[in-house]
Order: structure tokens, then C-alpha cells, then sequence
């Protein structure tokens, strides 16, 4: 059954802070791929389209040069912090094969996931159904949706950034079909390349492994993407993603859990993390259960604080709140663009805004503002003609220039 796929961010999107600061919340990164990447894959053949906020999805579209039109069909609609997972693909499928001309709501523990409405349905006394917001849950007021089959799922929704950091390894595992077109590598003890369960370890094309260095897929899949390069002396433990043209470094350890987006450094101890495209952790030091946004570039001797001394769950301070976050292991939340000097000390659940730049010695506040220069409360304020054109600079050596309407969003949060 052919339908359109309409894509929406829910009202709590900035619970993913501060990721949602400068992105769409389908643009979180969990396992391989964003999550709107995975609808992509597992709806292949039904055109989407997104609803949200207005500047982040021109932002959005000007980066990933992305023009989609108005649904038409039959329509899916999907949270827009929904994991897609192979099984939750597959049953979506089958129920609308199943009963193409009824509408549809998906459940997971009561909370709507998605829901489907055939085509003869969505318009009402031959008007086309306008949400009073472009968010997920007015297009559930929708009327066709009162008398609707309802189908229980297992599903998962990523409300917060350690959602995601939580459920990663598992997101690894199930991305690893989608590689159809990455062969397994085999061991080559002549040249000092070892694997371990050899065919769970992906790699694509243009890929170099230099001598010393152990895959270990025991614990799960492994996807090292195109134009990789692995150093000597580094220890891959699954479940692994790296992205295309990433650079993993001399004597890197990169334990199970952790994906690395595209064109970034990483080197040093690094576990249970997501780090997107364009960053740098390319020295010694420990990042664990972290997860950070483009273009971050933490220094030499960069360390973050995993577990708190009382083996508690870790509090942070999001959007002027205390949260439990009910996790035992929470490192750094870190945004765009945001940089750490040399021996910089991350305490348990600290959470950065886009631009910081974080120097001095000692452990920081748990909580540093966009723009802070120093990372301390009373720490001047970076001045935003000075942090665009760093940005430019940044950027321009990675061949990447950024749009307009990525800078309408930097300078709408600057204020």
C-alpha cells in the first residue's frame, strides 16, 4: 500500500536540549543513522515531508539540500522522536496492508506514535484538516482519527538526549541491515589487522586500517563507513558506528555503544557516546555516556565525569528545571559549535549551549549558557560577529560553508 510519510516534532521537542537549539528533533543521531534517515530507509518507497518549526526545518532543508512537498495519498504520520526500528517498520506495514481504508492509531504503552489515515478520510466536509500547530500531537485532533483501529507497539520515543545515548547500541544493531551494499573484513594477522566475529564488522569503500589495530564484534555489529581511516594501536569494540570519511586516531579506545558521525576526529577513551558530523575528540581523555552536536572540538586532555561518587542518578538542570533523569550514567550534553580547552573537567550531567567556549582549570558549572566565554556564570558573553566568522573559519577547513538559514538560527539564539 503506497502512502506519504509526514514527519512531526512533538511540543517537547526542546526537552532535547540543546540539540534542538539549532536542529529538527528527527535529526537526532541514535544508532547508524538520524532517526529521519531510518524512516527513510524503511519507508523507501513513500515521499515524507516534515511539520515544526518553521526555521529549523528551512535550516534543516538547506543543509541536507532536501525540497519536500505537500503529502498527497494516503497518509503516515510519525512522531517526530520516534526510534524506527526494522520490527516497528514491518508491523506499521502490515497493519495498513491489512486495512488500507481505516484509519489507524499506533500505541506504545498508551502514548500515539504515529497514526495512518487513508486518503478518503482526510478531508472533512471536502476541507483539507489544518492542526492549529505543525506539531505531532494537533494532527492527532484530526477527526478521522476518533473512531480508529488502535494497534499496540513496542516502541520507543527519544524525549531526552540520553534516550538516545541509552538506546544506541541496540539502534546499532538493528541499522546494520541497511548496509546492504558494506562487505565484512576479515582478520589479516600478516599485516596486524584482527577481527572478532568478523561477519558483524561492515566496512564500506576506501576504507584504511593500519597495522595493530582490533575489531572486536563479539557484542555487535560494527559499521565503519566510507573513506575511513583507523590508525595504528586502536581497539574497535562493537556495538560500533563510524561514519564516512572519520579519522580514528592512534591508540584510540572506542568501546561498545558509541557512534561517530561523519567527518570527525576521535581519539582516546570514548564509551557509550553519540557524537555527531564535523566534531573532534581527538585526544587522550575520557568521554563516556555524552552526547555531542556538530562541530564541537573538545581539547587535549578533555575528560568527563560518567558516575557520581554515591552511584546515584544523575540530576541536570534543563530549561530552568531540575531533572532526574533516572540514568546512572550521564556524561556531557554538548551543543554546536560549543569548544573546550586543554584539560578541561566535565562534571557528572553537564550540559553545554551552542558556542561556549570552556577554558581554565577545574570542574565547571553542571549547566554553561550559549555564547559563554569561560564556561563560568559570570563569565563574559562571546560576541556573535566574532563567533560567525570563527564558525565560517572552522567550517571553510572542512570545505563546508554554512547557509543563511542556518545563521538565522545561530542569531536567534544569541537574541
Amino acid at each position: 500500500m503506497l502512502f506519504s510519510v509526514l514527519i512531526a516534532e512533538p511540543k517537547s521537542v526542546n526537552n532535547l536540549y540543546p540539540f534542538s537549539l539549532l536542529h529538527c528533533s528527527w535529526e537526532i543521531r541514535c544508532g547508524a543513522l538520524r532517526l529521519f534517515e531510518k524512516i527513510q530507509s524503511r519507508f523507501s518507497d513513500s515521499p515524507i515531508t516534515f511539520s515544526g518549526r518553521g526555521a529549523h526545518i528551512r535550516s534543516f532543508s538547506s543543509r541536507f539540500s532536501l525540497d519536500y512537498h505537500h503529502p498527497i495519498g494516503n497518509l503516515l504520520i510519525i512522531h517526530g522522536g520516534l526510534l524506527v526500528t526494522k520490527t516497528l517498520a514491518f508491523i506499521i506495514n502490515q497493519a495498513i496492508n491489512y486495512t488500507p481504508d481505516q484509519s489507524i492509531t499506533f500505541t506504545s504503552n498508551t502514548e500515539v506514535v504515529a497514526c495512518y489515515i487513508p486518503e478518503h478520510l482526510l478531508k472533512t466536509q471536502d476541507q483539507e484538516f489544518q492542526p492549529e500547530s505543525p506539531f505531532f500531537e494537533d494532527y492527532l485532533l484530526h477527526p478521522a482519527l476518533k473512531n480508529t483501529v488502535s494497534r499496540e507497539v513496542e516502541a520507543h520515543i527519544i524525549t531526552y538526549l540520553w534516550d538516545a545515548i541509552h538506546h544506541n547500541g541496540n539502534s546499532i544493531n538493528d541499522d546494520s541491515d541497511l548496509f546492504t551494499g558494506f562487505e565484512p573484513i576479515r582478520s589479516s594477522p600478516l599485516l596486524g589487522v584482527f577481527i572478532e566475529n568478523p561477519d558483524m564488522v561492515f566496512s564500506g569503500k576506501n576504507i584504511s586500517i593500519a597495522p595493530n589495530v582490533v575489531i572486536d564484534a563479539t557484542n555487535g555489529a560494527i559499521i565503519i563507513g566510507n573513506s575511513v581511516c583507523i590508525m595504528p594501536q586502536s581497539t574497535i569494540i562493537g556495538p560500533c558506528y563510524i561514519g564516512d570519511s572519520s579519522i580514528v586516531k592512534i591508540g584510540a579506545k572506542l568501546y561498545g555503544n558509541t557512534s561517530i558521525g561523519e567527518f570527525c576526529k576521535v581519539g582516546g577513551e570514548i564509551d557509550t557516546s553519540i557524537i555527531h558530523a564535523y566534531s573532534s575528540k581527538q585526544h587522550d581523555g575520557f568521554l563516556g555516556n555524552s552526547y555531542l552536536g556538530e562541530w564541537v572540538n573538545l581539547g587535549a586532555d578533555c575528560n568527563t565525569s560518567n558516575l557520581k561518587n554515591t552511584y546515584g542518578t544523575v540530576s541536570v538542570k534543563l530549561n530552568n528545571k531540575q531533572i532526574n533523569t533516572g540514568q546512572m550514567f550521564l556524561g556531557l550534553l554538548c551543543g554546536d559549535h560549543t569548544k573546550a580547552g586543554i584539560n578541561t573537567m566535565f562534571t557528572t550531567g553537564t550540559i553545554t549551549g551552542i558556542f561556549a567556549n570552556i577554558v581554565g582549570g577545574g570542574f565547571f558549572p553542571q549547566a554553561i549558557s550559549s555564547f559563554n566565554w569561560g564556561g563560568l556564570p559570570d563569565s563574559p558573553r562571546y560576541q556573535l560577529d566574532k563567533a560567525i566568522s570563527v564558525a565560517e573559519i572552522v567550517m571553510k577547513r572542512r570545505n563546508y560553508i554554512p547557509t543563511e538559514e542556518e545563521k538565522v538560527l545561530w542569531k536567534s539564539v544569541f537574541g
